[in-house]
């Protein structure tokens, strides 16, 4: 019998919650039998997308600060319409090897509007296709909201014409779509819940902290870094505490901040084995990321 294809696209640029959620439903589809190639296009990030499905990367582009005001390069450096035209012809090319049954576009068209670029492309290159692949969007379940005038209305517009399925990932007895989106209700295409999307149980943590203070990607969050080891140092070594600081805080960072770590204060970039580290905590502070609060709730 024939393996169904799925051909996934996550762009994260701040912060590591779409690529993690994307790469646990990548391998939920893997888990289920489907042929999974997942595209990437942000910067690299260990473990992720996981075992079991097909990575193809990107060359990585971030988001030039938190306002996601413009896209660079790993260096910084602003990209021209030559690296967009080759990351497209990349994608492209990903997606015609795949021959995919379903195409799965992470955030777009609610978010990731700077990857419009490559998207749409890739959009034509779906509907120009015989027998064409279904197409969902995978979201979460609580937006950010537009504000400018006549966003929403592309939005719906794009999903109707083009997309034959919204994945929510989320439980509509807490929040549904409509809530941060307020024209869900024009949308033609299937609304689906997921339920939150959460990684399986994790094992016992090697290690155990008392405090389990986690910034997620890093690029945002410098306020908690700083309360956090002021808190720390102001503990008396009571408790045993543990900074993630996340993979995207510059290195000079980074390790300016470790030189001054306080005694009983661990500091780590990322944890692969952040889920088991919560299993052992007796607090857990974060900014409660969508990914975060699904391993807490696990």
């Amino acid at each position: 019998m024939k393996r169904l294809r799925a051909f996934f696209y996550v762009q994260h640029l701040l912060g590591i919650g779409h690529l993690a959620r994307a790469s646990r439903i990548a391998a939920a589809l893997a888990d289920d039998g489907f042929d999974v190639t997942v595209v990437t296009g942000g910067a690299p990030i260990a473990g992720f997308p996981g075992p079991g499905v097909k990575s193809v990367p990107l060359p990585p582009v971030t988001s030039g600060d938190e306002g996601f005001s413009g896209l660079v390069d790993l260096q910084g450096k602003p990209i021209d319409d030559d690296f967009k035209k080759w990351r497209s012809e990349m994608l492209l090319q990903a997606f015609r090897d795949c021959r995919p049954d379903i195409v799965i576009i992470e955030a777009f068209p609610f978010g990731r509007r700077q990857m419009r670029f490559e998207l749409l492309p890739l959009i034509e290159a779906i509907e120009a296709t015989s027998p064409r692949p279904l197409l969902a969007t995978s979201v979460r379940d609580i937006l950010q909201e537009r504000v400018k005038p006549g966003r929403n209305e592309e939005t719906v517009d794009l999903i109707n014409r083009h997309f034959d399925l919204v994945m929510v990932h989320g439980d509509p007895a807490f929040a549904t779509i409509d809530r941060t989106f307020p024209l869900a209700g024009a949308i033609t295409a299937e609304v689906t819940y997921t339920g939150l999307v959460a990684a399986p149980p994790p094992p016992a943590a090697s290690e155990r902290f008392d405090v389990l203070v986690s910034v997620g990607g890093g690029a945002a969050g410098k306020h908690l870094v700083s309360s956090a080891i002021a808190a720390a140092r102001n503990a008396n070594n009571v408790w045993k505490w543990c900074l993630i600081t996340g993979p995207n805080l510059p290195k000079d960072e980074f390790d300016a901040i470790a030189r001054d770590a306080t005694p009983g204060l661990s500091i780590f970039r990322f944890r692969e084995d952040f889920a088991s580290l919560l299993t052992g905590a007796r607090l857990s502070v974060s900014q409660a990321g969508y990914n975060t609060v699904c391993d807490v709730l696990r």
